[in-house]
């Protein structure tokens, strides 16, 4: 009887803590909305007005009309007060986010990984509103890009399981050995908190560079400066290797996604923002590091060596 208790425990919270962290991420998929539609407005902010609104009437939405994806299934998709049609987008956010924080309870919460879940829902929260922000307005907004490289050092001191590993990979190519056993140590937090300066200057730096020289052969704005922050507040809770992983990532989806933009509405240039693609591909790289270094440096080189 008391062996089994563990097994029946464990099998319990595998499935109950990824189901809370859904119904979390849905309610913040809701606050996620809310951001993604006052944050570049003028007059607007996420605390003002405290209450939502319908932005065709302008009433507020009564509490048991704003619970994620349920209400809109029982409003028909419509507005209580004057019938407007709401968005599909609402629902497929707070969705998109329960997936997300479903996702960081699998990769962290359930191995105890605690504080790392808690940055990771945040920074696929983050994500997800830049996201939508800059498909709509093409910007991305300082309110989070910047806080986030500002507070991206500390969490790396809080969690330097992150990309600590992938820092001290680096010193290896220096001869410098460091090894990670066991809890880590205030030496090890320190260590993560130079890999997170690293990984900010190598996102900023790597965008602005390639910003700079597309400018340069293609006489026009290649990369805005919100790409720049993005790529920095990405490498600093990431990583530099995460971060060089997510541009490259990020660019071949842009590539294939601004192609077929093209070959469907006869452009030359469909006017797509780049910060998506970041976005998505920075989800990837969170969630998928091993299994797409992986790929790119040995499974991709044996099909072109046809091996």
């Amino acid at each position: 009887m008391t062996s089994s208790a563990p097994a029946a425990y464990t099998e319990i919270m595998n499935w109950f803590i990824p189901a809370v962290a859904g119904i979390f991420g849905a309610v913040l998929g809701s606050f996620a909305n809310v951001a993604i539609y006052r944050l570049p407005r003028e007059n607007l902010s996420v605390n003002k007005p405290k209450l939502s609104f319908c932005p065709k009437c302008g009433k507020q939405i009564a509490w048991h009309d704003n619970i994620p994806v349920l209400s809109y299934i029982l409003l028909a998709g419509k507005c209580r007060n004057c019938k407007a049609g709401i968005s599909p987008r609402y629902p497929l956010v707070e969705i998109l986010c329960a997936l997300l924080f479903v996702m960081c309870a699998y990769y962290f919460a359930l191995p105890g990984k605690w504080v790392e879940f808690g940055i990771a829902a945040a920074f696929c929260l983050s994500m997800v509103i830049i996201t939508f922000i800059d498909i709509d307005f093409r910007i991305i907004p300082d309110v989070i890009d910047k806080p986030g490289m500002a507070l991206a050092p500390l969490l790396s001191f809080a969690a330097p399981g992150l990309h600590l590993s992938a820092f001290t990979e680096l010193l290896s190519w220096f001869g410098v050995e460091w090894q990670l056993s066991g809890p880590f140590t205030l030496a090890d937090r320190g260590l993560a908190v130079a890999s997170s300066l690293l990984g900010i200057a190598v996102g900023a730096g790597l965008t602005y560079g390639v910003g700079v020289v597309g400018k340069a052969v293609f006489k026009k704005e290649a990369m805005g400066f919100g790409d720049v922050k993005l790529m920095g507040m990405i490498g600093g809770i990431l990583g530099w290797q995460a971060v060089i992983l997510t541009f490259f990532l990020g660019s071949v989806i842009g590539a294939v996604i601004g192609v077929t933009l093209m070959l469907i509405s006869r452009r030359k240039d469909p006017h797509i923002a780049f910060g998506p693609f970041l976005a998505a591909a920075a989800v990837l790289v969170l969630f998928y590091q091993p299994q797409i270094r992986h790929f790119i440096l040995v499974t991709y080189p044996k099909w072109l060596a046809g091996v």
